[in-house]
């Protein structure tokens, strides 16, 4: 074996005792802090992405192995993505790929316009959450303003978590409140699998505190859970469940492979969905998870700079809070 590979080893060697040396300081997921700042710790956490990379660069080298990439779990941008791995209805890299389409759908007796952005990523990270402004609060953006500052490759609205003082709020990692108020609640865990639970259980039994959940909403309800479409939904929900409206979904299909789904309405081809119609859509798109997010004028589903949907009512609202996906790339290692 050439001197070379012997020093490489060698190298990968010592970063990776001095990175474990200092991991037991070093967490920085302020779950159950709410809100806590980790200030003081961000050096110690910048030492142990410089020795991950590091060590991933000499895997590759000496192991010709791929890359894998992470991001923080912060509310830091997102890497641009490639402009072009972008085409009118996909975009493509080597840790993420998205396929957009629209495509009239027969329900009910109707024939509505639905929306949809196929994912799949290389790491959970890549499934992010961004507030308006970039930190919890009251300040309210237009989506595609929010998607666009943090380097979104495609987004959905959110549960509009300040349009009210309850709920659950986890967000990349941190827990921000902790209000049950009787609702379904999604979480999403560090393997980017989504969970369904009532908001209260969920709180009593510990579990967003005990298991690793990076993410979590409380607008609701859920639509498809263990493969099966819910039929019943509370009258409690705000987006009016047995109304035909505007809808935005979330759902998960497998492993690290999702599915975002905005149902046009409010016009005359297209008048909207109840709950029920929504989540027979996101079961014949075999979904085995599904969740309700906040609909209305706040459905907009954004791919390449714009929505991709018809936002009803006139254009887009301003809103707290998004989910999206991202590209894992760095700007400086594309090539």
């Amino acid at each position: 074996m050439k001197t070379t590979v012997w020093l490489r080893i060698l190298a990968l060697f010592l970063m990776t005792v001095i990175a474990m040396t200092f991991i037991s300081s070093g967490e920085q997921i302020n779950l159950g802090s709410a809100g806590a700042s980790s200030s003081g710790k961000h050096y110690i956490t910048d030492f142990q992405r410089s020795c991950a990379r590091i060590n991933d660069n000499i895997n590759q080298k000496i192991f010709d192995l791929p890359m894998v990439y992470t991001l923080p779990m912060d509310q830091s941008p997102s890497p641009l993505p490639d402009p072009d791995g972008f085409t009118k209805d996909s975009y493509k890299d080597s840790t993420i790929s998205v396929n957009c389409w629209r495509e009239r759908i027969n329900i009910s007796k109707k024939t509505v316009t639905a929306n949809f952005a196929e994912i799949t990523i290389a790491h959970p990270s890549q499934l992010r959450t961004a507030f308006a402004g970039g930190q919890f609060g009251t300040k309210r953006m237009l989506a595609s303003r929010i998607a666009k500052n943090n380097n979104a490759v495609v987004a959905v609205n959110a549960d509009f978590y300040n349009y009210n003082s309850n709920g659950v709020i986890i967000r990349n990692g941190t827990l921000y409140r902790e209000k049950p108020y009787g609702k379904d609640l999604l979480l999403i865990d560090s393997k980017g699998n989504f969970i369904i639970m009532s908001d209260h259980a969920a709180k009593k039994d510990g579990y967003y505190k005990n298991n690793k959940i990076t993410q979590s909403f409380s607008f609701g309800p859920a639509l498809v859970n263990d493969g099966k479409a819910l039929k019943k939904f509370g009258t409690n929900y705000a987006c009016g469940p047995y109304g035909n409206n505007p809808r935005t979904a979330v759902g998960q299909i497998g492993p690290l492979h999702y599915l975002l789904c905005t149902v046009d309405g409010r016009m005359d081809n297209s008048r909207g969905v109840n709950m029920a119609e929504l989540s027979q859509i996101m079961l014949r798109k075999n979904c085995t998870v599904a969740y309700n997010m906040d609909g209305g004028q706040s459905s907009v589903l954004y791919f390449h700079n714009k929505p991709y949907n018809h936002v009803a009512d006139g254009g887009e609202r301003t809103l707290s809070d998004i989910l999206y996906f991202a590209t894992a790339i760095p700007e400086s290692e594309r090539q």
